[in-house]
């Protein structure tokens, strides 16, 4: 009969492995019942993807708990098929001189085409530097230095729209507990530097983005007298979000 501690650290393990997605799967379905990607920042997801693959060749160098590994494959399968979503139910605003070149593009496939070339790099660059403690540390604050960033395009895209409509109200109860417990599990079982402030700055931001959830929620705004219209960023993608 397994020990009581044991139970424990396994069921840590799941919840650190699924955890994290759960409210990726609330967002892709909002996609589908509205019939848009509108309200939803296309960067949050290119940084998890970018953040997950380097940390993949980080714990090849590094070997630090196989769960966060797994954690990562998982984080990349379910961003591809939110990315797929995301631009299945985009709004078609014609092409401007304006639009961003970087993560901004039309087909699926570019983004494939750039994630692949990536981790194509990366692995050149660690059979070359593969004994080179340098290298190895530097993909570690690469990896969790970009996952870190993961709630600020949400955040600046709420504060662009003066709104939180479109954005699954889920994916910030998830990111708020599942930050906290990343963090917890990250100093409990003594994992590299790079994770705890990845968790501490991620934390921090997650806590910003419920006081604009507070602030920019229709119920509240109702609840102080403040206008509920929307802003003209509301109605269709932020010209950031074209893909």
């Amino acid at each position: 009969m397994p020990e009581l501690s044991d139970v424990f650290n396994t069921l840590l393990d799941i919840s650190m492995i699924v955890g994290p997605v759960l409210g990726y799967f609330d967002q892709i379905n909002k996609f589908r019942q509205t019939k848009s990607s509108s309200g939803y920042s296309l960067d949050t997801t290119g940084v998890l993807l970018v953040s997950s693959i380097i940390r993949v060749h980080f714990w090849v160098g590094k070997r630090f708990a196989e769960v966060l590994l797994y954690q990562s494959f998982l984080m990349i399968a379910v961003q591809l098929v939110l990315l797929h979503e995301f631009l299945k139910y985009r709004f078609p605003i014609s092409p401007t001189p304006n639009r961003r070149w970087f993560w901004n593009w039309y087909t699926y496939k570019s983004y494939l085409i750039f994630l692949i070339t990536l981790s194509g790099l990366l692995g050149l660059f660690q059979f070359m530097f593969y004994k080179q403690t340098w290298f190895v540390e530097t993909l570690g604050f690469l990896s969790l230095g970009i996952e870190s960033t993961v709630p600020m395009p949400q955040a600046w895209e709420n504060f662009k729209r003066h709104s939180v409509s479109g954005f699954s109200k889920w994916i910030i109860l998830t990111w708020v507990c599942g930050d906290t417990f990343k963090t917890f599990y990250y100093i409990y079982y003594h994992t590299p530097v790079q994770f705890i402030l990845c968790g501490i700055i991620q934390l921090s931001v997650d806590f910003i983005i419920v006081i604009q959830v507070i602030i920019y929620g229709r119920r509240m705004r109702a609840f102080f007298g403040l206008s509920n219209n929307r802003s003209r960023y509301s109605n269709y993608n932020s010209l950031d979000n074209i893909p």
